[in-house]
């Protein structure tokens, strides 16, 4: 996700009406020394958000226009009265990542993992602003505002491939929340948070498959292993044809699995 100094320097470069900014430009629109300047458009370089060159001795930040910095660009031109660094940084951008639909504080809390006390602080902000608008339990972004859950959701999406193209991947996503995501890809990972998943395990279960064409892996923090009941479902995001279907019934009744515990995952 994007903090609230990323978020300040995205806003600067979308003010600032020039392409190449130098970073002491950049600096003094912020009030920043160029030194804290020059870590946060590393660190935003470094995840593809921008661009710099050096003119001379000076350096020059350019925005990528990848989709989350085409996202937000529109939207701090559009409401430039809006402080959007100080509103949805860090901890508001998920939750704005499962506001693309009506939601209770319950339910917020519950896909977010964040403390009902944040949920409700960062709603009532939200609020006041009139970026979010309550109806009875529910809460909902307010019509202007509603690509602010497209903004927070193209966010997750290229952090998401930029944390596996760190590893010399390129990943195909397939299924994402905030917090995990499944994709495939021609190399294979190592990596501890990347479990090996789909077609490919299927003979760790008992289920040898004779081909497949790509690898597949599951991003999660939640995760130690990948269990039979796991694997149906990620088999099913990956390909609900009918032969994937049929691999997965033989799964099923090879280790027992009950409905409830597919539910359950």
């Amino acid at each position: 996700m994007l903090f609230q100094t990323e978020l300040s320097l995205l806003s600067a470069l979308a003010t600032i009406d020039e392409k190449h900014v130098s970073l002491q430009k950049i600096a003094d629109h912020l009030d920043w020394s160029e030194s804290h300047t020059a870590r946060v458009v590393g660190r935003l370089e470094s995840r593809d958000y921008l661009t710099t060159r050096r003119d001379g001795r000076r350096k020059r930040v350019a925005l990528v226009y990848v989709r989350p910095v085409e996202g937000f660009v529109d939207l701090a031109r559009e409401f430039d009265h809006v402080d959007f660094p100080d509103l949805i940084a860090g901890s508001a951008l998920r939750l704005l990542y499962y506001l693309d639909s009506d939601r209770t504080a319950t339910e917020l809390a519950e896909l977010t993992g964040l403390a009902r006390a944040t949920i409700y602080r960062r709603l009532d902000r939200l609020q006041t602003v009139g970026i979010v608008r309550k109806n009875h339990s529910r809460f909902a972004l307010t019509d202007g505002f509603a690509p602010l859950a497209d903004f927070a959701r193209a966010v997750a999406t290229h952090e998401h491939r930029m944390e596996v193209r760190t590893r010399g991947v390129e990943p195909q996503l397939v299924w994402e929340t905030a917090d995990e995501y499944l994709f495939s890809c021609q190399s294979e990972l190592t990596d501890a948070l990347f479990h090996e998943t789909g077609p490919g395990i299927f003979e760790q279960y008992g289920i040898p498959l004779l081909t497949r064409n790509r690898n597949h892996y599951i991003r999660s923090e939640r995760l130690t292993r990948v269990t039979p009941a796991e694997l149906v479902c990620h088999t099913l995001l990956i390909d609900d044809g009918a032969r994937y279907r049929s691999y997965c019934l033989l799964l099923i009744a090879e280790h027992d699995l009950e409905r409830s515990t597919l539910v359950a995952v």
